[in-house]
């Protein structure tokens, strides 16, 4: 139970730390989410005590076991519930289902689990070869779930603390990123509104007596007729934006270009003072980690989503994350993984 005190507090500090010294970051996120994590371990502990029990580490490792089934099980119905109401509303594409795979094969391994405990293959006494096959799933596994849910619990916390920036902080350039076009020239609703959303950050810095200028940042798709940018900018001028403030980047092809090339906009433009990027809600963390990257001080923020359009979106920008750092967390995953594995297979020869 020390123990336990002594991490929870040293996570919990970790999360603090990270977060003043630079939020646009995961790392915050990992923290909190471990303390989380120990938080959990530690009411399992009172509870036992409470009743009496001796609480021993089998006792906690099977307690989290079982309530990351049962979690498993219940994020795989809600992510394929979500993905048939994503489908259903915005037309079948491949880029929609990527949180319905993730969902299916949650709901797989969970069956596989509680198969096994079924019929007897997992009962210590017996053949341990499915045991290693699901440990060695299941502990990969518990690695990405973690580090999905530190994203999901940091970007949350992020976009409110960007949202109160905005009106701390006058903003000396707003950058709006693209989302594709409707008919290949029209702004969509997502579009829309980053673009509403944008002018008002905009509005916000002219009215403490800043001028700032405003980037649409978005090239032009194999299917659409204009670039993003242009699509962007006269949407924003016949709602009243300055045309002189406006200006269109519209050779980027994805959110890392956006940023990267907006950045020499800025530096053109010698921009002062901190950068509001704007985009939707479940996409602005990354975006802040790459403004990070681009050496771009400021804060991302987003308009809100359509509740149903989340799930999938945010698996998409978990799985970005992890392939830009996919070396680190394969070696991570290896690490973790491998005295798991060694400890089943020990147990199967025995």
């Amino acid at each position: 139970m020390g123990a336990l005190l002594i991490a929870l507090v040293l996570l919990a500090l970790g999360a603090g730390i990270t977060a003043w010294r630079e939020p646009r970051r995961l790392l915050p996120g990992i923290f909190g989410t471990g303390a989380v994590v120990i938080v959990a371990m530690v009411v399992v502990a009172a509870v036992a005590g409470a009743c009496g029990r001796e609480v021993s580490g089998a006792m906690v490792l099977a307690v989290v076991a079982v309530t990351g089934l049962v979690a498993a099980a219940v994020l795989g119905v809600y992510l394929v519930g979500t993905g048939v109401e994503l489908v259903r509303r915005e037309g079948l594409r491949s880029s929609m289902m990527l949180s319905t795979a993730l969902g299916v094969l949650l709901l797989v391994y969970v069956v596989g689990v509680a198969t096994g405990l079924v019929v007897g293959w997992l009962i210590p006494t017996s053949d341990h070869r499915l045991l290693f096959v699901l440990a060695a799933i299941g502990v990969p596994a518990a690695y990405i779930g973690f580090a999905l849910l530190a994203l999901v619990i940091w970007s949350a916390v992020y976009e409110v603390w960007a949202r109160r920036r905005v009106r701390r902080d006058p903003a000396g350039a707003v950058i709006v990123l693209g989302a594709g076009l409707i008919d290949g020239r029209r702004v969509g609703k997502l579009l829309a509104g980053r673009l509403d959303l944008a002018q008002e950050v905009f509005d916000l810095a002219e009215a403490s007596g800043r001028r700032p200028i405003m980037i649409c940042s978005g090239g032009r798709g194999a299917d659409e007729e204009v670039s993003e940018a242009a699509a962007m900018s006269d949407y924003l001028l016949t709602r009243g934006m300055r045309g002189d403030a406006v200006l269109a980047e519209d050779d980027s092809t994805d959110t890392a270009e956006n940023i990267a090339f907006s950045a020499k906009l800025l530096a053109d433009h010698r921009v002062v003072g901190p950068v509001a990027v704007v985009t939707s809600d479940y996409h602005a963390l990354r975006a802040a980690m790459l403004m990070r990257g681009n050496e771009i001080d400021g804060f991302a923020t987003g308009a809100r989503t359509a509740s149903y359009f989340v799930p999938n979106a945010e698996v998409r920008e978990f799985a970005a994350i992890m392939w830009k750092h996919r070396w680190l967390n394969l070696a991570l995953v290896v690490a973790i993984s491998i005295p798991w594995l060694l400890a089943v297979w020990d147990v199967s020869v025995r």
